[in-house]
């Protein structure tokens, strides 16, 4: 790991007196086509005291090249080689001096009063210690895309409610305490997909979390990211099920065995209707079988299962 002759001055950071510091965490890998529009969204923040972290996870394409224009406006790190986000946002957190830590993919976009709404709602917040945000979902190109997310976010004690639903906080719109992560620690490097709902799940089991209602982020379908490799997403979700099961099921308000099997059966319920879009019938049926064997009363698991019986293998 380097801080190369881009590192700027004293100058990258952007502080207003009296205003909390926040460090914006942003991992890139060869996102070179995205990256300033992405920090171009943070420079047009109406909130003004942050310091822009750019970790480059050893790209090979011109990342370097076309950060130059923002060099006197943010740290740069470079890692020699690719580690993965996960890596990439804990050496960005463990080098950040901000009170907050906000997190950016390198593709995605900031609506230009994000920080300071999530600011001036934990300043008026105390008992919260991480906010998210909708989002708008928007293609390759920048255009926006139908599809709304949820008509009103969940706040409070979300544990349990992220737990028995998909992933619904989108990375770039989560702004967390700093102080936090001495009680939930960072990312999990191990994790090759999914570690973001990981930490919000062990965020979550400690901490008040609050969804603010109104978009403040840009969020990028990109066909080229790891989200849509659907094998790899599947298999990581489990991953993280049984883990954050071990993990509090002897703690108070923690995961009893009838929410995780409960749990078990929705995600190979998902993953058998996923197997039977594609056409493989075998592993459909296997996943379905195995959503029974969790929840035997579920009837539609059962209809789908009774499905792959005279679905046709591709």
């Amino acid at each position: 790991m380097s801080q190369n002759s881009l590192t700027p001055s004293k100058e990258f950071n952007i502080v207003t007196d009296n205003l909390p510091l926040v460090s914006i965490i942003l991992p890139s890998y060869n996102c070179a086509a995205f990256l300033p529009h992405s920090i171009g969204t943070i420079l047009s923040q109406t909130y003004n005291s942050y310091e822009i972290i750019v970790i480059d996870d050893g790209s090979t394409d011109n990342t370097k090249e076309v950060l130059y224009p923002f060099i006197q406006r943010i740290k740069y790190i470079q890692l020699e080689q690719n580690k993965g986000l996960p890596t990439a946002r804990n050496i960005g957190i463990r080098s950040a001096q901000g009170k907050y830590i906000a997190f950016i993919d390198a593709d995605d976009l900031w609506l230009p009063e994000k920080l300071q709404t999530d600011i001036e709602y934990f300043e008026t917040h105390p008992e919260v210690s991480m906010v998210y945000s909708k989002h708008i979902n928007i293609d390759e190109k920048g255009d926006d895309l139908n599809g709304n997310t949820k008509k009103q976010l969940p706040s409070g004690n979300i544990f349990t409610q992220l737990f028995s639903e998909q992933n619904f906080i989108i990375t770039s719109s989560v702004v967390v305490r700093k102080e936090i992560f001495e009680t939930t620690g960072l990312f999990d490097e191990q994790l090759f997909n999914c570690q973001d709902w990981d930490l919000w799940l062990r965020i979550a089991f400690h901490f008040q979390v609050a969804g603010i209602d109104k978009p403040l982020v840009k969020y990028r379908h990109n066909p080229h990211s790891l989200s849509k490799n659907r094998n790899n997403v599947l298999k990581y979700q489990k991953i993280i099920i049984d883990k954050i099961y071990t993990k509090f099921k002897d703690q108070e308000n923690g995961i009893n065995e009838k929410l995780y099997k409960k749990r078990l059966a929705s995600h190979y319920a998902k993953v058998g209707r996923y197997y039977l879009r594609i056409g493989d019938k075998n592993r459909a049926k296997e996943n379905f079988g195995l959503s029974l064997k969790n929840a035997p009363l579920n009837f539609r698991s059962l209809r789908y299962y009774l499905c792959t019986f005279f679905h046709k293998s591709k």
